[in-house]
Parts: structure tokens; C-alpha cells; sequence
């Protein structure tokens, strides 16, 4: 075999090679940086739950939160085309046996996502519980 050939054939092996690789290198790091993510989130104690809308059916009003040392803020994502109102039990932190917990109401309206800021030093949220109200 010539240089010149032995040269084309390295070159293109190298270039197929390449190009076999570079989907399972992108896909390898997307699922790299979606695992750290999940991690992270996992790591910083976020904690997610939902509720169900009436209208339409299918559709979720979701919340998040994260804790502080003095305050918890919810997030909240209402898919919702109508105002839900939960309640929001937090419990107390560092308690094994102690079931002490207190509530707040929320009142998110149709199609809205933003956030709550709540003190509530000596407790953490717990749970979303859908209300009919809040009063």
C-alpha cells in the first residue's frame, strides 16, 4: 500500500470514528448534566408535590419548596384556568416523634407561577393539601 493511500484510509477511519462518537459523547453529557441537576436539587432538599385542576382535566397545579433557616419558600406553577387554594402543613424541624405542625393557606390564581415567601422558623413544609378556600 502507497503513503498516499495508507494516508486517506487512516484519515477516514478517523473521521468515521468521529462522527460514530461525537451522538454518544453529546447524549453521554446531556445525561451527565441532567443527573447532576437531579442531584444537586436532591443535595439542596427541594421537595415537589401537586394538585389536581377541575378544569381541564389532566392538567396539574404544581409546588415546590426549599427551606432556609428562618423562612420557606414555595414555588408554585398553576396550569390550572381557575384560582386553587391549599393548605400547606409544616411540621416541625428535628422532630422523631413530635407530629407539632401548623398550617398556612395559599391562594394561586389561573395560569400563574411565581413564589411565597413564609417565616416559620422552628418548622419546615411537609405537604400541599387542596382546600376549597382559604379563609
Amino acid at each position: 500500500m502507497t503513503r498516499k493511500k495508507l494516508a486517506s484510509l487512516l484519515l477516514g477511519s478517523a473521521a468515521t470514528a468521529a462522527l460514530l462518537l461525537t451522538p454518544a459523547t453529546a447524549a453521554s453529557a446531556q445525561a451527565g448534566s441532567a443527573s447532576t441537576a437531579t442531584t444537586a436539587s436532591a443535595r439542596a432538599g427541594i421537595e415537589r408535590d401537586s394538585v389536581s385542576c377541575s378544569k381541564p382535566r389532566g392538567k396539574w397545579a404544581n409546588y415546590s419548596w426549599g427551606e432556609g433557616n428562618t423562612t420557606a419558600t414555595i414555588y408554585f406553577n398553576n396550569h390550572c384556568s381557575h384560582k386553587v387554594s391549599v393548605k400547606i402543613t409544616f411540621v416541625r424541624k428535628g422532630s422523631v416523634g413530635d407530629k407539632a405542625a401548623k398550617y398556612r393557606c395559599m391562594t394561586v390564581n389561573a395560569n400563574t407561577k411565581g413564589k411565597k415567601k413564609f417565616y416559620a422558623a422552628a418548622y419546615k413544609p411537609y405537604s400541599v393539601t387542596r382546600v376549597a378556600r382559604c379563609s
